[in-house]
């Protein structure tokens, strides 16, 4: 195994080791011993990754003595449906709380199978093996699990940490350019909420990560869990710092939401024109200068990564897109609340008190 990189999440009796390396299947037991002393361990993936990964998939089964369920692929298994069926699979195969669940896969099926863990026997441990660079860099490192509602996205759910996280680069190999791009929006907002000297490597790195770069992705993706692992280790349930982990999120997923979830926007480009709408609503509100804005399209147009909506053809209102915005998690008291930018590595968070702004900035800016 060629290790490049260990982090640890802290969080006192629930920290766990992000291990980065470069090959698959992983030998678990070198880096998760506690792995011997489970009663039974349930590989889950998704229909794409098993076609992809069967023999890799099938050897880390047999060498765990794992049995595995194969999932549909796609958001529509965020659902209640889904939910319920990957729970009675669970249940069927006469598991205890003593059980270890591995979920292999991208952000979508780890939201699940998160989800999943934490209500099977009122909480059973989970393994993270994320294989889009997506789920690398954000979903599997956190403990948020999710399903979706007709409300919205990822409205359902709990915070359930998992016991460790496996990424390799092994996975990337294989992903399609679509895929590596949606993963790019999330490294690329790590730095501009946190870090103004990673945009700057960004910049000179870009292209590189998209390429399947090794020496890059493996960066990018330490110096991403390493933001995400200091703001989740000091607020764990979101009560504060950790919302800034939401830049370009208020505005991507209710670009998610009236596009249906659909294929025609994935999650990583509603984040790019999420960031987008987001910096120029801090442009507006007097929070940062154009040069930010300017920063940002460069970077993007450098790399052809579209950032607008036209280039999507999304087609929707001002009106029905603050409807959508309604939904958003964040909301308290019945006020909108907004991640905005101040500076390349600094954000801040604005509470919307008058709808009127938002619609005036919508009109003028966006629609």
């Amino acid at each position: 195994m060629t290790l490049l990189s260990n982090l640890t999440v802290k969080l006192g009796k629930n920290s766990y080791k992000i291990v980065i390396d470069n090959n698959f299947p992983f030998k678990l037991k070198n880096n998760f011993t506690k792995i011997k002393g489970y009663s039974k361990i349930i590989v889950i993936t998704d229909k794409t990754i098993n076609n992809i990964f069967d023999n890799e998939i099938c050897k880390l089964c047999n060498e765990l003595k794992g049995e595995k369920i194969v999932l549909p692929s796609g958001e529509k298994i965020k659902s209640f449906k889904y939910l319920e069926y990957l729970m009675n699979k669970i249940l069927s195969k006469k598991v205890d709380r003593n059980a270890l669940l591995i979920c292999i896969g991208g952000g979508v099926i780890g939201d699940l199978v998160g989800l999943a863990a934490s209500l099977t026997l009122r909480g059973i441990d989970f393994i993270q093996i994320p294989t889009t660079l997506l789920s690398q860099v954000d979903s599997s490192v956190g403990g948020k699990t999710a399903i979706n509602s007709i409300y919205g996205k990822n409205l359902i759910g709990t915070f359930y940490q998992p016991k460790i996280v496996m990424i390799s680069l092994y996975f990337l190999r294989k992903l399609p350019e679509r895929e590596i791009i949606s993963g790019y929006a999330e490294i690329l907002k790590y730095a501009l909420i946190k870090n103004k000297v990673f945009f700057s490597w960004l910049k000179n790195n870009g292209k590189k990560i998209l390429k399947i770069n090794s020496n890059a992705c493996a960066e990018a993706i330490r110096e991403s869990c390493k933001i995400k692992s200091y703001v989740v280790s000091k607020d764990e349930k979101e009560k504060n710092l950790r919302e800034i982990l939401n830049f370009g999120h208020t505005f991507g997923h209710a670009l998610e939401s009236i596009t249906g979830f659909s294929s025609k926007l994935n999650h990583g480009e509603s984040i790019f024109l999420g960031m987008y709408i987001a910096i120029k609503f801090s442009i507006f509100l007097g929070f940062c200068k154009k040069s930010i804005l300017h920063e940002y399209t460069n970077h993007l147009d450098k790399l052809n990564i579209s950032y607008k909506m036209s280039d999507y053809n999304i087609s929707t209102s001002p009106n029905l897109f603050l409807k959508h915005l309604k939904f958003d998690k964040k909301v308290k008291e019945k006020k909108l609340r907004f991640i905005l930018i101040t500076d390349i590595g600094k954000v801040k968070v604005y509470k919307l008190n008058e709808e009127k702004i938002l619609l005036d900035f919508l009109k003028k800016e966006v629609f």
